[in-house]
């Protein structure tokens, strides 16, 4: 990452702000379980806004108040129902959201013309948010809810272990990329990723599951190499997963929501496919070790 190219976002405020959003995660995951799923919940929600705003931006018509608040919900659905809820909830929303905009198409006839193709195209659109936001991150409160058993530690554990590996993982691939940057990974979808930045944020992944994996999580030392590897190309590969769809609609950031990070969704891309990963490690953990 070049220096021309981190101009735009002030180090000192993304500091400030990470510590922020890092103190509220702990205190919701330590203190009380449903503060840290109201949290998630107002992210998703939050982050559906954006990408449905930025997405009418470039004429997909998606709903962005009822996706917004289905977002939201899919949280204490899936914490307080479980798996089953989870994707029953999801499937209902995705249709309640569709019902939701095919009577808007009808109301609105007269001043929205839309095409058949651009109308599945819409409703394609919809189901897609609802998939890449919520129902990913609503693994995280699928950990939250698994107690403690048969000598294997809460799932509020594994939430902790994951998500501050990824902020490891984020915040040193920037820090030192900015710094020592020079080689692009992907230079056609991230310019700003760089393999000498990557490189330090391999170190910090394992070091991090390294030191949570026996203390935290109770298990083998030799897991925190599983777990790094995991969560690290979870990371990486959801934050090209933006970049991407940045890319395509023609945005920096998806806003501006948050001093010098940008928007929500560009702290919960590295964050979605990471707590599905953290999910799966859990649950093989729970099985086999």
């Amino acid at each position: 990452m070049t220096n021309a190219e981190t101009k735009g976002r002030s180090l000192s405020q993304s500091v400030i702000y990470g510590l922020l959003l890092a103190g509220a995660f702990l205190v919701s995951v330590l203190i009380v379980n449903e503060l840290f799923i109201a949290l998630i919940a107002v992210g998703c929600a939050a982050g559906a806004w954006e990408l449905s705003a930025a997405l009418r931006q470039k004429n997909w018509h998606v709903p962005r108040v009822p996706l917004a608040i289905g977002s939201a919900l899919v949280m204490p659905l899936t914490y307080y129902g479980g798996e089953r809820v989870q994707w029953l909830g999801v499937l209902a929303i995705v249709a309640a959201i569709m019902i939701w905009r095919g009577v808007e198409l009808i109301i609105q006839r007269a001043s929205l013309e839309r095409t058949f193709a651009e109308i599945i195209r819409d409703f394609s659109a919809t189901a897609f948010v609802v998939i890449y936001i919520p129902l990913t991150m609503s693994f995280a409160a699928l950990l939250m809810r698994e107690p403690a058993h048969g000598g294997h530690v809460a799932g509020k554990y594994w939430v902790i272990v994951v998500v501050t590996t990824v902020i490891l993982i984020d915040s040193s691939a920037y820090l030192f990329g900015r710094k020592i940057g020079k080689t692009p990974m992907l230079p056609k979808v991230s310019p700003k990723k760089s393999w000498e930045g990557f490189a330090v944020s391999v170190l910090f992944a394992i070091a991090s599951t390294l030191i949570q994996t026996p203390w935290l999580l109770k298990l083998p030392w030799w897991f925190a190499f599983v777990i790094a590897a995991v969560v690290l190309m979870s990371a990486v590969l959801g934050d090209f997963a933006e970049s991407l769809i940045k890319r395509d609609l023609g945005v920096k950031d998806m806003s501006s929501a948050i001093p010098g990070h940008g928007g929500i969704m560009d702290r919960l891309d590295s964050m979605l496919p990471a707590c599905l990963s953290g999910y799966m490690l859990m649950v093989f953990a729970v099985r086999f070790m």
